[in-house]
């Protein structure tokens, strides 16, 4: 089965917006344009990527040649161009993340509707990432999971009093829209900055927006982690793997690649191995019980090492994303039992870049 990939990475900002006719910011745009090559790390010889600029994207393969699959890159009017590869009956449309906006794209692009998820489940979809959901694998996890190394609380708020209220009870915590991108919808709010008319606008504004936002204590974060996974077609999970990756003000900067043995062996340092099986598998028994059916395809979800009084806890959900995440990425560029330890990291310098780093000591310790 042929499959047609797609890297759209305005997904999350598209999902906030929530209509078919979104226009992304220019940072989206140029990223999916510099970047349109990167599911051909994870396709397989004879796949077609879908990519804003075809001679660009070829360019960009050549420097992973030795990762990248035998792909075909095909720009939207080329796909306008070939109608019998838009009516290939076995056909499977493979994007970062499902969204209404992508849907239209491809609807005008000539792909059959049979080939894209119904706009009802797009609406599921969408539903099911919003961070209402993190909140409530999170509960679910703390009730499962009887240990008294796991961290972690989350509360939705639906008006202003019950916001005012939750954040005067948490003290210094974190403001969270239900949907947004890359951390711009994320606020740190220390205790003394409650009253802040600039926090009680943003806040406002996102309520009579999204309808909701989340607040959670701020904990002192010692180290970023994700668990990679994939939910199949026949509504099991599957574990792919950690991720270990650094963020600078909420924001993406890069991901530790190394082996699962040496991840799991950085992670040990702080929890038990086996608290790390346990919150895997409480993963997959909640999304097997409330995504599967709606969703297919890969998703993450970001915890975080925390220190405390008592010594290192474990977040088990900061986030769930219901999307090929950069935790993927690099698992699709890991390297093998004899090659050393390496750092990916998205770089802009002109364009967007994709750069494979040796693991200096200083960035290994930050992650």
């Amino acid at each position: 089965m042929t499959t047609l990939h797609i890297f759209n990475p305005e997904h999350d900002l598209a999902l906030a917006f929530g209509g078919k006719y979104f226009t992304p910011p220019h940072a989206a745009r140029e990223l999916r344009t510099n970047m349109g090559f990167l599911p051909a790390l994870w396709a397989c010889d004879g796949d077609v990527v879908l990519v804003d600029d075809v001679d660009y994207a070829v360019k960009a393969a050549r420097r992973f040649a030795d990762r990248c699959a035998d792909v075909l890159f095909l720009s939207l009017a080329d796909l306008r161009q070939q109608p019998s590869f838009a009516e290939h009956a076995s056909m499977r449309v493979s994007p970062w993340g499902w969204d209404a906006a992508l849907r239209q794209q491809l609807l005008s692009a000539g792909i059959p509707v049979g080939l894209l998820p119904s706009e009802e489940r797009l609406s599921e979809i969408r539903r099911l990432s919003s961070r209402e959901q993190s909140v409530a694998l999170l509960a679910d996890m703390r009730q499962r999971i009887a240990s008294p190394l796991l961290v972690g609380e989350s509360c939705c708020c639906t008006d202003e009093e019950m916001l005012v209220r939750l954040m005067a009870a948490t003290g210094d915590c974190v403001l969270k829209s239900p949907w947004s991108s890359s951390g711009r919808g994320v606020r740190y709010v220390m205790a003394d900055e409650r009253q802040n008319a600039s926090v009680r606008g943003w806040a406002n504004r996102v309520l009579e927006q999204q309808g909701m936002i989340v607040v959670e204590p701020f904990y002192r974060k010692v180290k970023d982690f994700a668990m990679e996974f994939e939910l199949n077609e026949d509504g099991r999970v599957a574990y792919l793997g950690l991720s270990l990756f650094h963020t600078q003000h909420a924001a993406y900067t890069g991901n530790l690649l190394a082996t699962e043995k040496e991840k799991r062996k950085m992670l040990c340092e702080y929890v038990p191995d086996g608290l790390i099986d346990e919150v895997a598998s409480a993963v997959a028994l909640w999304v097997e019980k409330n995504v599967a059916g709606i969703y297919v395809g890969p998703f993450g979800v970001d915890m975080m090492i925390v220190g405390s009084d008592e010594g290192y806890r474990l977040h088990p959900c900061v986030e769930m994303n219901l999307r090929r995440t950069m935790g993927h990425v690099a698992l699709a560029l890991s390297p093998g039992p004899v090659e050393p330890q390496k750092v990916m990291r998205i770089v802009h310098d002109v364009n967007y870049l994709l750069r494979i780093v040796p693991a200096a000591n200083n960035f290994v310790n930050v992650i």
